[in-house]
């Protein structure tokens, strides 16, 4: 594996003699302005738009152009491109993470990730999945980014911008279709002018898909999904102090199944699941399970207001943001009816208002200070039912035949934030930017739980309530209040080597707000449970120290960034060794790396760029993890976690992208990509099992496009995984195994990414 990175550094320097690597953004960019070779990429991560190279965080951007020219739709296909970023989706949850940190599968979590959408927080793992379209370009800032972006940024923060209304009129029509697994897209945009200084703009999407397991119970592919979205945007700007733009947004996406293999049985896993508790485990793309279906609508609103005070601007950033989803999943995994038909709902609201004062900028003094308040209410179901197939199982299973667990959450937030930032000229060549915020945060919640006896359940009550307090889980209501106050500051100091290279340094702190666990199973301190459950769980923290230099020529652009960061009261998920799994701060860490990335421009119409990260993960005190199939525990009950890596953090990812465009004819042009993303071996599984080791692997795919040489249309061909690699992106035990098999035997099972595709894509542009 280390040979394919070799293969990326040398790339990079004999793009630029002298120089191994560097870190902006591997993606093709999308141009905002031309600088001779390199065409400038211009963001928004410091609330201020500027070059990529002029801002001193480990930033990667990803434009639209190709988001749009690679059929990618949401942020978990655009994370195989970014280092050090990984997105992945398990039975319950959405996990993102950046340099191998996220939040746990627990709707009580807030993301160690924050998303924004148009200066908007999109706070929820949910909202990961909202199908992106006609975006302008989307920024993936790495470490705690505390002033600007706010609680609970703690690992990074991704920044989606979406395309503006144009004042002249324009449009345009996409289609995809993608032979292997049936994918149809259809994407529409019409923009322009309504009347003097009012302009419009208005998207519509559409995407199935067949899928690409066959499950066999069910004789249908998956995961099939149904996606639909729409988004106006009106934009009023007249020309004087005053300007705002308006959006709208709707979302409804569906899916039915899940791309879940079951492999790697080991004991006599094989034996004792065989005839009609038959479970296949050959990572083969084939499976049975009784059903996953997923159906999530999403509507939002936000208005953006400029406002010229003299040279100063007052911005206003007014949203509210609402979800609801409905999931029903087959929570064992298998064709055997043991926990199917296990109901999640989750209804969010969310108000939000933000009010900064900014600077002209340019001056020797810089500064953008304001506030922020959010609402929310969070509504959360989970009912896990027991089939009636342990009637017939035999004592003491039978008591839990036809039963339920039926759990309720409720929560209120409220939060209010001060930040400014401010940039000093010491000289011409030395900047200082310092800032900081302070967060005041207020939670309420209540969680219940009843056992429910189903109608052929045959155990009297009190049998059925001992057999479910010996798994850990007893009736209860619980309700609390949370306040919390954080103060985090940063501080960067920039200066400028040469016209073109600049050196930074910075520190910053980050936190993530605490909460409450969702999902335990019993009230903390319990004496009626073995192992009690838990309820409220505090804030975290990090200190991050990062170093590194921006370069940025006419024909070449690269970036290096260095980094150490110190993780403490981590919220994780401790597992009691039956059914449950219970929030406590019980870790500590520390990840620390290098991040670079380049650009070359080597000839007229030839792009060359890449990006390579190494990600250094330990856990300095973790003493409460849960030990996989066989390991031994410790005094404590519990496996030790220190000095080992986090599930799912590879210690190197890359990619390398070569893009080449030449005209064949006066009027017609071929533009011709070829992209390889990369990444070294890991462990998919939360608890570190071995068996759930990936191999390290290359991912390739390619793009050959014929079009008009104004781009008045386009005929292009597309290729995802052209190698086909078979990659888990989680693992995990399956759910019962060693409870049925009495400990001689267990399985595994995984989400998989998607295998080789083969699309043609038509667009017109008008």
């Amino acid at each position: 594996m280390k040979s394919y990175f070799v293969a990326l550094l040398t790339a990079s320097a004999l793009a630029s003699p002298g120089i191994a690597f560097a870190q902006d953004a591997a993606p093709t960019p999308e141009s905002t302005e031309d600088q001779g070779g390199l065409e400038e990429i211009i963001v928004t991560a410091q609330k201020r738009a500027e070059g990529l190279s002029d801002v001193p965080i480990s930033i990667s951007a990803v434009s639209g152009k190709q988001v749009e020219s690679y059929g990618q739709t949401n942020l978990e296909q655009i994370s195989s491109s970014v280092p050090n970023l990984k997105i992945t989706q398990t039975a319950i949850a959405n996990r993102i993470a950046i340099r191998g940190i996220a939040s746990g599968d627990n709707k009580g979590f807030e993301q160690s990730v924050a998303m924004f959408v148009d200066g908007v927080y999109y706070g929820r793992d949910q909202l990961s999945r909202l199908p992106l379209i006609d975006m302008e370009r989307v920024e993936v800032l790495r470490g705690p980014q505390p002033t600007l972006f706010g609680k609970n940024a703690i690992a990074g923060a991704v920044n989606i911008t979406t395309r503006s209304p144009t004042d002249e009129f324009e449009g345009s029509v996409t289609g995809l279709y993608e032979f292997n697994h049936k994918e149809f897209q259809l994407n529409g945009v019409l923009s322009g002018p309504l009347s003097d200084g009012v302009e419009a703009r208005v998207v519509g999407y559409y995407r199935t898909m067949d899928g690409y397991f066959y499950n066999q119970k069910l004789d249908r592919d998956e995961p099939s999904v149904d996606e639909k979205y729409v988004r106006g945007k009106i934009e009023f700007d007249k020309g004087g102090p005053f300007a705002a733009e308006l959006k709208l947004e709707y979302a409804d996406f569906e899916a039915k199944g899940q791309p879940r293999d079951v492999f790697g049985a080991v004991g006599n896993y094989n034996t004792v699941f065989q005839g009609p508790f038959f479970v296949s485990t050959n990572p083969d793309y084939v499976r049975e399970d009784n059903g996953y279906e997923s159906r999530n609508k999403v509507f939002g609103a936000t208005l953006n207001a400029d406002l010229e005070i003299g040279e100063h601007t007052l911005t206003s950033v007014s949203s509210l943001l609402d979800y609801k989803t409905r999931e029903i999943v087959d929570v064992d995994f298998s064709g055997i009816s043991f926990l199917d038909g296990t109901n999640l709902r989750e209804d969010y609201r969310q108000y939000s208002q933000e009010l900064r004062l900014a600077s002209p900028g340019g001056e020797t003094f810089n500064y953008i200070g304001g506030i922020y308040y959010q609402h929310a209410k969070l509504d959360v179901q989970d009912f896990t039912r027991f089939n009636p197939t342990f009637l017939a199982l035999g004592a003491p299973f039978s008591a839990l035949g036809d039963t339920r667990n039926d759990r309720d959450y409720t929560q209120k937030s409220d939060l209010i934030s001060a930040f400014a930032q401010g940039e000093l000229s010491v000289t011409d060549q030395l900047r200082i930017t310092a800032g900081a915020r302070f967060n005041h945060e207020k939670k309420s919640g209540r969680r219940t739980l009843a056992i429910v006896k189903g109608p052929l359940s045959t155990a009297p009550l009190p049998v059925v309530t001992a057999v479910f307090r010996a798994l850990n889980i007893e009736a209860h209501s619980v309700s609390g209040k949370l306040s919390e106050d954080s103060f985090n500051p940063m501080v960067n100091v920039q200066y400028d080597a040469t016209d073109d290279l600049m050196l930074y340094a910075s520190f910053a702190r980050g936190t993530k707000a605490g909460g409450f666990d969702i999902r335990s199973n019993s009230l903390p301190g319990s004496t009626t449970v073995a192992k009690p459950g838990a309820f409220m769980f505090e804030d975290e923290s990090a200190d991050n120290f990062e170093a590194g230099l921006k370069y940025k020529g006419r024909n070449i652009a690269f970036n290096l960034s260095l980094y150490r960061t110190k993780y403490k009261d981590l919220q994780v998920n401790i597992f009691d060794g039956t059914l449950n799994f219970n929030v406590r701060n019980a870790a500590a860490a520390t990840t620390q790396g290098v991040e670079a990335d380049f650009r070359a421009a080597v000839a007229d119409g030839l792009t060359i760029s890449g990006a390579v990260a190494y990600l250094d993960f330990k856990f300095t005190n973790f003493t409460d993890g849960q030990c996989f199939y066989l390991q031994a525990p410790g005094p404590n009950g519990f496996c030790d976690y220190s000095g080992k890596r986090n599930a799912l953090s590879p210690k190197w990812s890359g990619n390398l992208n070569v893009d080449y465009t030449t005209p064949v004819t006066s009027d017609i042009k071929v533009a011709f990509n070829v992209n390889a993303d990369l990444s070294s071996s890991y462990i998919a599984a939360a608890n570190l099992d071995p068996r759930t080791h990936q191999d390290g692997y290359v991912k390739l795919g390619a793009r050959l496009a014929l079009a008009q040489v104004d781009d008045r249309w386009e005929v292009a061909l597309i290729g995802r995984n052209l190698t086909n690699q078979r990659i888990l992106q989680t693992g995990s035990a399956m759910p019962l195994a060693t409870t049925i098999t009495r400990g001689a035997g267990n399985a595994y099972n995984g989400i998989v990414d998607r295998p080789r595709t083969i699309a043609v894509q038509l667009t017109g542009r008008f």
